[in-house]
């Protein structure tokens, strides 16, 4: 008889033994993480469409030119010794010696993104150099663009929306935030990659 308690003992405190062992882990990896994104050098703050983010000026991303081309090897055609930090799909993140404004640039072939840190999540996410805009007027698009210095991409008049594309250059931060400021605007957000699905 205390031969079969002490097997049903046994296999009712294992379970909860192997969940704390499966929690430290993922424990020691938010920790790790934190730590991580506490190093990194802040910039500007950028509103979204539904979030607020911070630039994060030695933070970049690049895609893989292919499927066969592995994320260190994405990173050694834009910059040698960058960091990988994370892929989200196609796009390697990594940590620069460098630090740049949140501008799109081209290096080794390839086009680099700046990236953005989730004040609320911690999530890291891809500047992609498009810049969503709900004009009060559709007939201001195009001066909106001039004005701005964007290249207009897609009209959905049905939507009341426009896709800007900044230039090479450009600031995002500084584009997105005059863009708010624009009397003749509804709302303007820069488009961020935060999650990417991948199929299964």
């Amino acid at each position: 008889m205390n031969t079969r308690i002490a097997a049903l003992a046994l296999m009712l405190v294992a379970p909860a033994a192997l969940a704390q062992e499966y929690q430290k882990p993922a424990r020691a990896k938010a920790a790790e993480r934190a730590a991580m994104l506490e190093t990194l050098q802040k910039g500007k703050q950028i509103r979204g469409a539904r979030e607020q983010y911070q630039h994060l000026p030695q933070v970049f991303a690049v895609g893989l030119s292919n499927s066969s081309e592995t994320p260190e090897e994405a990173i050694a055609r834009t910059e040698s010794g960058a960091q990988l930090l994370e892929t989200k799909g196609k796009l390697v993140l990594f940590r620069s010696g460098q630090t740049k404004a949140a501008s799109l640039h081209r290096a080794g072939g390839a086009s680099v993104f700046p990236t953005v840190v989730n004040l609320r999540t911690g999530t890291l996410g891809v500047l992609t150099g498009n810049l969503i805009v709900k004009p009060r007027n559709m007939s201001d698009a195009e001066a909106i663009a001039s004005s701005h210095g964007l290249d207009k991409t897609k009209v959905y008049p049905q939507l009341q929306t426009v896709f800007y594309r900044a230039r090479a250059n450009t600031d995002i931060a500084d584009a997105a935030a005059a863009l708010q400021a624009d009397a003749r605007i509804e709302s303007a957000y820069p488009e961020i990659i935060e999650y990417v699905r991948v199929p299964k």
